[in-house]
């Protein structure tokens, strides 16, 4: 089974390499710290989105919720999503698929840190000046 699933992945990968620069449509089946794996709806291909190449600001691994968040925006792309890609590389001889990410993702409610949820309470300037005073007084 195994040798048939690499024998299927490679023959795939052949059959697209002349579509470099290609999009098509496809849902998120995988998400990792690395990247989003996407399988393609035409030909049910497996392929990888690096996480560097998602979006123009960082994305971070949410295990829970089985997404990448972005940091600034709360921008998210979860297991499920539908997704269009384009094709950026193929490895025939690996059987390996390279997409970049076209899609926007979600944009979620990104939680406000409520001044209970900090360590003291304070304001992070407030708890700095305390902190330089403190280094002074010794």
């Amino acid at each position: 089974m195994k040798a048939e699933r690499e024998t299927n992945d490679r023959l795939i990968a052949h059959f697209l390499s002349d579509k470099i620069g290609a999009t098509f449509e496809g849902r998120i089946s995988g998400v990792t710290r690395a990247g989003l794996f996407v399988k393609l709806d035409d030909t049910g291909a497996d392929g990888f989105v690096p996480a560097r190449t998602i979006g123009s600001e960082y994305f971070r691994y949410e295990e829970d919720l089985r997404a990448m968040v972005g940091n600034r925006t709360g921008e998210t792309h979860r297991l499920g999503d539908r997704v269009t890609v384009k094709l950026v590389e193929a490895a025939p001889v690996a059987g390996a698929l390279r997409f970049e990410l076209l899609s926007e993702g979600h944009m979620a409610a990104r939680p406000q840190q409520r001044p209970s949820d900090r360590p003291s309470g304070k304001p992070r300037h407030e708890r700095r000046k305390e902190k330089s005073y403190r280094k002074r007084r010794r």
